[in-house]
């Protein structure tokens, strides 16, 4: 699917550098580069995928813009599939500028967001999925993140995708056959579900079951810190984040807006959110902050409730506490260097058992490494570390997922009940073009368009 216009764009960030590299892809790259290309010698063989060194010039051939080393990467051995051209050559932004212009000129267009890489998937240079793991890699926040998403441009994700196919249209072939020859087989006869549909069921369950784990390397975790004024909140956010970073008074309201940190714990990036404190509002603006409070806690994937262990418990603590208690949910007693009011025991019968329970002190430091490594056991799967194969981390392919899961769980249901072969062997055709929406085997422009839209101008 070769398209008939060339495109140019950066494929380094835009800045003072050392070098910059221009990409060109098309049909008309190499006559582009010809033209404002003078090699050194005055010779150049153009051999596809040799570096040749030189002057890029106008057009004309009387300004030199810069010296730069260039390559040719024939159609179909390179990134986009077609013709393509890179220059390399002095990362100043001007002169970086000044060879787009002159590109522009003779005839190139402007590349969108992730045309490039679009373009390789349109000519099948990878499937969607690399794709969308090339686009994460570039962003990975975290060693692990960078590992998973050069695992999936490897092709792990496709390989198993494509494995789950082959199972389903395996079973999919028992089922249609058994439709064909219905009228000459005793209904006794007639085929159960095929073994491969439970097999590909507990397959797609297992990469489901990865997403969690994968997207809090990945993304990174999102704690809320919350509780009533004065019990340290602001505190704890300073002892993690080891700096200053909220300000801490015994006036109760002191925090009024979302203040966020990110560290990182154990290769995981940790998205801190320390939020007002939740009483009965004094005025306009402490309202608001609380209703921030309360918006930000249905997002967070760990709730840190505080509690002020030096004091008695207060009919604040108990709405904080009521309303947190599904989820994963850390109860920090704070202030353990100061004489305690209450026994913990107080608060455990009000949650359920599988609630975590610390002693910290936000001034000291106390605790805060237990807390850390609840927070990423709460996060991340005991077993994720060392699980081979397949992984997911992008919430369209776990949507995939899900809906194949369905029609799979429909299938089963359809000959549990006795119904015929067609029915079942609808909902397998469904859950295979579902799992084609993963590698962009069957995908609409609207979401391909969407997916290219989020790249980065020069991949």
């Amino acid at each position: 699917m070769l398209r008939q216009d060339t495109i140019t764009a950066t494929a380094t960030p835009f800045g003072m550098s050392g070098i910059g590299i221009i990409r060109i892809s098309g049909p008309e790259a190499l006559a582009v580069a010809r033209r404002i290309f003078k090699p050194t010698g005055g010779k150049c063989e153009w051999k596809s995928h040799h570096l040749y060194h030189g002057d890029i010039t106008c057009a004309d051939g009387k300004t030199v813009l810069d010296e730069a080393l260039i390559s040719f990467m024939r159609q179909p051995r390179s990134f986009t599939g077609e013709d393509t051209v890179e220059i390399n050559c002095h990362g100043n932004p001007v002169i970086i500028q000044s060879i787009l212009n002159e590109l522009q000129e003779l005839g190139c267009r402007p590349a969108r967001p992730g045309e490039f890489s679009e373009r390789a998937f349109l000519n099948n240079r990878m499937d969607l999925s690399q794709a969308e793991a090339l686009a994460a890699m570039i962003g990975a926040r975290s060693s692990k993140a960078y590992a998973m998403g050069l695992s999936q441009l490897k092709g792990s994700l496709s390989r198993e995708i494509e494995d789950l196919r082959l199972l389903l249209i395996d079973a999919l072939a028992g089922l249609e056959a058994s439709i064909d020859f219905t009228e000459d087989t005793a209904e006794e006869n007639i085929p159960e579900m095929p073994p491969q549909i439970d097999q590909a069921g507990e397959r797609l369950q297992s990469l489901l079951s990865s997403y969690r784990s994968a997207r809090a390397y990945t993304e990174g975790i999102h704690v809320i810190i919350t509780g009533k004024p004065n019990v340290g909140k602001s505190s704890l956010l300073n002892a993690l984040t080891g700096k200053k970073k909220a300000i801490v008074t015994d006036i109760p309201g002191t925090t009024r807006d979302l203040i966020t940190d990110t560290i990182n714990i154990g290769g995981i990036p940790v998205h801190l959110i320390d939020t007002a404190g939740i009483r009965e509002p004094q005025n306009v603006i402490e309202k608001e902050g609380i209703n921030l409070v309360w918006e930000s806690l249905a997002e967070a994937d760990v709730v840190i409730v505080m509690l002020d262990g030096s004091k008695p418990l207060t009919d604040e603590d108990k709405i904080i506490m009521d309303k947190n208690k599904s989820g994963s949910i850390i109860v920090a007693i704070n202030k353990i260097d100061l004489p305690r009011a209450w026994k913990t025991e107080t608060v455990e019968e009000l949650f359920p058992p599988d609630i975590k329970f610390l002693d910290i002190s936000a001034k000291s430091g106390s605790g805060m490494e237990e807390l850390k490594k609840t927070i990423t056991d709460l996060s991340v799967n005991k077993d994720f570390e060392t699980a081979g194969g397949a992984i997911i981390t992008n919430l369209r392919h776990k949507a995939a997922i899900e809906r194949a899961l369905k029609n799979i769980q429909n299938a089963k249901e359809s000959v549990a009940s006795g119904l015929s072969a067609e029915f079942a062997a609808f909902d397998l055709r469904e859950a295979l073009d579902n799992l084609d929406e993963i590698t962009g085997k069957k995908i609409n422009d609207e979401i391909l368009d969407r997916i290219f839209s989020s790249f980065c101008i020069g991949k």
